[in-house]
């Protein structure tokens, strides 16, 4: 470059600094009450501006001063005053001497006020010069994350990355986004996008430090775009900090409203599982068995429908709510909360005992169940059917060659032959026939069909087991295997009879003692 050009750009920038650093010194000292800069070159050549923007700054009072200086030594030690203030507030200022103020050096003045910035504004977000540019950008770095046209590459200086205008605007954007469609920006669009963005943060409170064709040169100031960009970090990081703080707040209330729920989530569900017990308890307590069979066999049906069907999930309920409470607890331990204390109608105990006397109904319930149900035990007869007994009905009338209605003793041992029942002897015939008859000549219908229907009919009487046993034994009092093996009786009927009767001497089976044991 021409060392003509070489001025230009260093009288460029030159002219950028003082205009900013104006700018960022009278929006202090008029937030204070005090006169602003009209040139920087020369306010601060008698030291009651610079007193002034450290008070402003920094809080410090003000010290007695030449108000009306008028002649050089005056002004110089109201300078030395000021600098003592700077020195008080420890503002590096890289050898700045007094003379260099009255003197307006404008190189040394801008370093001046370069350092003040530095200090007040840029300081702050980290520990020294180069810590301090670095630890800005990386803010602006993670708040422009992301943004079309500014990352990727990312931010990677204070330049000419900021000469289109988006980085701006993503700034204004990323903090309120209702000002700002960034989706219609272009980073074609460089003047259109400073102005906004300038004319935005300038509403918000952010002075307009800059402008527009501060940034359309081929290298931006790095000093003046930094101080601009410092009113951004200073304040949006206010709101960040509300963003951090309402963030704690909104985890802290998230957590409250998810524990008041789960607490309520247990009362109400133990609460109804605990009526429900009760509702249960009452039932057992006062259902009316009644008085038949049936009614007894309904009673066993609904306490083995409660048992597998109504009782499992309400006892998974219990679990389930047992679990809950833990987990309450827990949830509130690991986060320093006090402890969660049930209401007594809904704590783990009133389940527990609620629990406790729907056990004890149940069994209550399941013995006066059973009683009742032993009311109705009878004894199971194996009845003729219908058609059998008009089938004996039937050979009466056969066997009634007289059609009298009644059977005279031969006519009875016809019928009796027909039945396949033999008579020994005609003493045995007559000992039956008379205890049928009663005595008479006869036999009527009612009293055939009784004796027929005695003969045939399974009582399950130890007199008929036994009389049964004893016809397969040949009227023995003792029976063997191979008399056992008559239809229907199984091999394995058979099996279980000799592996379960009285076995002799001599190989037969004791069939009475064995009918005895098993009735009462």
């Amino acid at each position: 470059m021409s060392a003509s050009g070489g001025a230009v750009d260093k009288e460029e920038w030159v002219g950028t600094q003082k205009k900013t650093f104006t700018k960022w010194v009278n929006n202090h000292l008029n937030k204070k009450g005090f006169a602003i800069v009209e040139d920087a070159q020369t306010a601060w050549e008698d030291g009651i501006k610079l007193m002034q923007l450290i008070s402003a700054l920094y809080g410090m009072p003000l010290p007695k001063y030449n108000a009306n200086p008028k002649m050089r030594p005056h002004k110089l030690d109201n300078i030395n005053l000021a600098l003592g203030m700077v020195e008080a507030a420890k503002i590096k200022t890289n050898f700045l001497k007094n003379t260099h103020l009255i003197d307006h050096d404008l190189k040394m003045i801008l370093g001046m006020m370069w350092s003040i910035i530095l200090d007040y504004a840029i300081k702050g977000i980290s520990e020294d010069d180069t810590t301090a540019k670095e630890g800005l950008l990386l803010w602006c770095r993670k708040k422009t994350a992301g943004y079309r046209d500014i990352d990727p590459p990312g931010l990677n200086n204070f330049t000419r990355d900021w000469r289109n205008g988006l980085a701006f605007c993503a700034l204004i954007h990323r903090h309120q986004p209702h000002l700002i469609n960034y989706d219609e920006l272009s980073k074609d669009n460089a003047v259109s996008n400073l102005e906004l963005a300038f004319s935005v943060a300038e509403s918000l409170g952010i002075p307009r430090l800059l402008d527009v064709e501060d940034l359309t040169t081929e290298k931006p100031d790095e000093r003046s775009v930094m101080t601009y960009v410092s009113e951004y970090f200073h304040r949006f990081a206010t709101q960040d900090a509300f963003e951090v703080a309402a963030r704690r707040a909104q985890r802290f209330v998230q957590f409250n409203r998810q524990m008041d729920q789960l607490k309520n989530d247990y009362e109400n569900e133990a609460r109804a599982l605990i009526a429900w017990v009760q509702e249960t308890v009452q039932r057992f307590e006062s259902e009316d068995f009644g008085d038949s069979l049936e009614a007894a066999q309904a009673v066993n049906d609904r306490l083995r429908s409660f048992i597998l069907e109504e009782k499992p999930p309400k006892s998974a309920l219990k679990l389930d709510l047992e679990s809950l409470y833990a987990q309450l607890q827990t949830q509130l331990k690991v986060n320093n909360r006090p402890p969660y204390v049930a209401p007594s109608d809904a704590d783990p105990d009133a389940l527990e005992h609620a629990f406790e006397s729907l056990w004890g109904a149940e069994k209550a319930y399941g013995r006066r169940a059973r009683d009742n149900r032993f009311r109705f035990i009878k004894k199971e007869e194996h009845g003729l059917s219908a058609e059998t007994i008009a089938e004996i009905r039937d050979s009466f009338k056969h066997f009634d060659t007289d059609s009298d209605h009644t059977l005279n003793k031969v006519e009875f041992k016809a019928a009796a032959s027909a039945l396949s029942v033999p008579f020994k002897n005609d003493d045995e015939l007559t000992q039956i026939f008379n205890s049928i008859s009663q005595g008479n000549a006869v036999i009527n219908e009612d009293q055939y069909v009784a004796w027929v229907t005695a003969l045939k009919e399974d009582k399950d009487t130890p007199e008929q087991l036994k009389a049964s046993f004893k016809s397969l034994a040949n009227d023995g009092v003792s029976i063997r295997a191979e008399q056992l093996r008559v239809p229907p009786l199984t091999e394995d009927d058979i099996a279980y009879l000799l592996s379960t009767m009285t076995v002799s001497a001599d190989g037969s089976y004791d069939y009475n003692s064995y009918v005895d044991t098993h009735f009462a």
